[in-house]
């Protein structure tokens, strides 16, 4: 049998609440599937009702978590020349697992894929994304926009998986599929004002502990102390945010690393007792400014990487968005990047005037599947 080519696009109707904890996100996609059947070449007088006994691809959706169950519709298309096209709709609402990348947390981006995939081996055929049809996606009905902001691209990875049935005789069969997603960037200013800005701020009230007299070693410890707990507590709010992860984010480093320099303070503080009363003073306004520069030091450090990763993303965004839109100059014509620039600006419009979200005309639009 000879490999077949089986045709995606991929619509985002609507994504919804991204659940960074649980790793997963809810969307309304419509899956378009489409496939070359020379059988039914110049058969324009065909009825649509007997595709179900020609070869059909058994897609399923990886990814997919729990989903309302649609009727999927066939339809027969020809081309100028006659040939002909199966195409297989369905639309599927539900929430959609996601392995998310947290190392840069709270400064990430996450793709949020679609994982299409088949129960007939790669032998038997192969997915490509859709030449002849956009695979698009609605930003104008975004659900998390407060903590999100969704880019406007759809990409697509045609790969196959090994599935190894039987280790005894090594039967180890490869699957095709194709993962279809988009791709989203969080918003990092609820973390920066109220974790990161005030993580710093306690550091930072560290220093007044170098106020205390020397000779109070223990009202220096027990401000230091006091301190230390309070970044502890924040450690555990950032925790609740967080899926249960084996490595550490970049927002739990920022935090490690102001409690390791509370710890250093509070050492100080007990350990300075130990040194000569004619040296103590010296000692201690050289470690103050040792503590002083080593912090300003690493706040410089966050802040460069920070904008560094912020600066590489923005590169790897924009080059695939250039990408996107030059394939759909092509397929849809050189208006297409003036009249989604038309359209983003009244979402724009509208979020500011407190007005719905929904752009009428859009890619939210009634598709086959709804009817």
């Amino acid at each position: 049998m000879l490999q077949r080519t089986v045709y995606i696009r991929v619509v985002f109707l609507k994504v919804g609440e991204i659940d960074t904890v649980k790793e997963k996100y809810f969307a309304d996609v419509f899956v378009q599937a489409r496939w070359r059947e020379p059988a039914l070449d110049h058969s324009q007088h065909f009825e649509n009702s007997n595709l179900n006994d020609y070869w059909g691809p058994k897609i399923s959706v990886q990814n997919v978590i729990d989903s309302k169950k649609k009727k999927v519709l066939k339809e027969l298309n020809f081309t100028p020349n006659g040939e002909a096209f199966i195409t297989e709709k369905r639309k599927i609402s539900g929430h959609f697992s996601e392995k998310l990348e947290l190392m840069d947390f709270p400064f990430d981006h996450q793709y949020l894929n679609l994982i299409i995939t088949s129960e007939l081996p790669a032998t038997d055929l192969e997915f490509q994304e859709d030449k002849d049809e956009l695979s698009t996606i609605n930003v104008s009905c975004f659900v998390d926009v407060q903590e999100w902001s969704l880019c406007d691209y759809v990409s697509s990875v045609p790969y196959t998986e090994s599935k190894v049935f039987s280790q005894k005789r090594n039967v180890n069969t490869k699957f095709p599929g194709i993962s279809v997603g988009c791709c989203a960037v969080r918003r990092a200013g609820f973390f920066v004002w109220n974790v990161i800005v005030i993580m710093t701020l306690i550091c930072v009230t560290s220093f007044a502990t170098f106020a205390v007299s020397r000779k109070n070693t223990e009202n220096r410890l027990g401000l230091s102390i006091t301190l230390m707990l309070t970044a502890v507590t924040f450690r555990l709010t950032t925790n609740a945010n967080l899926p249960k992860i084996s490595y550490h984010t970049r927002l739990d480093k920022f935090i490690l690393a102001n409690m390791f320099f509370n710890w250093l303070v509070t050492a100080w503080h007990a350990v300075i007792t130990r040194f000569d009363d004619d040296l103590q003073a010296t000692i201690d306004i050289w470690a103050f400014l040792v503590f002083l520069i080593g912090y300003g030091l690493f706040l410089v450090v966050f802040v460069s990487l920070v904008l560094i990763t912020y600066v590489l993303r923005n590169n790897e965004l924009q080059s695939k968005l250039k990408i996107y839109e030059e394939k759909a100059e092509k397929l849809l014509g050189g208006h297409w990047k003036d009249s989604r620039s038309k359209e983003q600006v009244g979402i724009t419009n509208r979020r500011r005037a407190g007005l719905s979200y929904a752009t009428p005309g859009t890619a939210s639009a009634v598709y086959p599947m709804d009817t």
